[in-house]
């Protein structure tokens, strides 16, 4: 059976029989909508909606529109094109760039402010101001303290914001349970204290994916991070309206689209993904993981999310091969002494550093060595140095064909689980 792998901005063939795979799934596998079009499916989210009822949601408004930054594989242009004419009754509209520790100032950031002015040059638009929060630069102003401890610090040009509009990708996400409208506050526009002092409940077994205060399931709805992240945006809102627009997408093409209250919307979301690219399957020895191609794999810090939604469905001693170009290398810079750096340590000292005062970042290395210690190896695909993945305890891997063609024939029974696009996946074991 050939596969064709989604691998940067291409595909990475692989030839497999049949026989040996045990499982192979893509997000939009169970996914009928997708063959709708984009454009079906966000007008069809409207009308459900009322399209009456946009427009004077902002009327004579500060309205503040909450977007997610160049790293998510979101088709952010024509959610703004659909909704960007509601606007134009507004009396100011403030547009952040949820860029939480991520940087702002980029390549990709950029492309999405440029967009922007060219979609409202065509509009007669109110007043208007574009920015992509800086975690380390901006103003912030104090709106409180959860009682787990989070000074929450947001960013001050949310202050002036009497309703919002908040668009989201939403999709599974391996420590604050899914990705969704709530994660464009915080961490999107908020310090790099708040952000830290949150992501440290990353190390609470609990915060993982499938998890959330507003999961539709009561069974489902504990879990720290997640928790933590819901009362800093409620203190963030201070009861400020928020309109939704959140969709379900893979490789640009719209699953599924939903316009509503923020509670309303993050409740249906977290159901529709639990649908869409959400699995129960055995386990087996062999696993190859692709996050999906790029943006998903655009570094080694990125990337690795995939591996932990998936780590479900590989059993202890057994081997990954992870198809990850990272054409932007290891990660961004600030990023490197307490991911890569700390990954490069012996793996005992990187698990032992969960006993150290929580460091931003720090989380990433310390999933990374617990899975590196669970597994006989994890065998890399990119275009990173190979002395910079062995470094990290991972074995650089030039040719995937290879691998499989040696895995197969050191046992010809030998099964194996196959993951594209596991970006957006959650993997659940059997």
């Amino acid at each position: 059976m050939r596969l064709e792998i989604n691998y940067g901005k291409g595909k990475s063939p692989l030839e497999i029989p049949e026989k040996n795979i045990l499982a192979y799934r893509q997000p939009n596998s169970l996914a009928a909508e997708a063959n709708s079009g984009n454009q079906k499916i966000l007008l069809e989210a409207i009308n459900e909606f009322g399209i009456l009822r946009l427009s004077p949601i902002f009327a004579g408004r500060q309205v503040g529109v909450i977007i997610e930054d160049a790293t998510r594989s979101t088709p952010l242009d024509e959610l703004l094109a659909v909704m960007l004419p509601f606007l134009r009754g507004a009396r100011f509209v403030q547009f952040l760039i949820a860029t939480g520790s991520h940087e702002p100032d980029t390549s990709g950031n950029r492309r999405i402010i440029d967009s922007l002015h060219a979609m409202i040059a065509d509009l007669e638009f109110p007043e208007y101001d574009i920015h992509a929060s800086d975690c380390e630069q901006d103003e912030f102003i104090d709106a409180g303290v959860t009682t787990r401890g989070t000074p929450v610090r947001v960013n001050e040009r949310s202050a002036r914001c009497e309703v919002f509009l908040a668009l989201s990708d939403m999709k599974n996400h391996y420590f604050a349970g899914y990705s969704n409208p709530l994660k464009n506050f915080l961490p999107g526009i908020c310090s790099l204290e708040t952000i830290a002092r949150n992501h440290s409940l990353t190390l609470d077994e609990r915060s993982t994916f499938g998890l959330h205060p507003l999961h539709p399931d009561p069974q489902r709805r504990h879990a720290p991070l997640a928790e933590d992240l819901w009362e800093g945006v409620q203190m963030i809102l201070r009861r400020r309206p928020v309109l939704v627009l959140a969709v379900i997408s893979y490789q640009n093409q719209l699953q599924w689209a939903k316009i509503g209250a923020l509670v309303e919307a993050v409740t249906a979301g977290i159901q529709k993904v639990d649908e869409l690219t959400s699995f129960t399957l055995p386990k087996a020895d062999l696993m190859i993981v692709s996050p999906g191609g790029y943006p998903d794999d655009e570094s080694l810090y990125t990337a690795q999310r995939a591996l932990e939604l998936t780590k479900n469905a590989i059993n202890a001693g057994g081997e990954a091969l992870f198809l990850a170009q990272c054409e932007n290398g290891i990660g961004p810079q600030k990023t490197m002494a307490h991911f890569y750096d700390l990954l490069a340590q012996p793996i005992p000292s990187v698990l032992k550093s969960i006993e150290n005062e929580y460091e931003l970042y720090s989380h990433k290395a310390y999933k990374f060595a617990q899975m590196i210690q669970q597994l006989r190896a994890i065998h890399v695909h990119s275009s990173l140095p190979n002395e910079a993945v062995a470094r990290i305890h991972l074995k650089p891997c030039a040719d995937p064909q290879a691998l499989v063609n040696r895995w197969l024939a050191d046992n010809p029974n030998r099964r194996i689980n196959i993951f594209d696009g596991a970006n957006k996946l959650a993997i659940y074991a059997e």
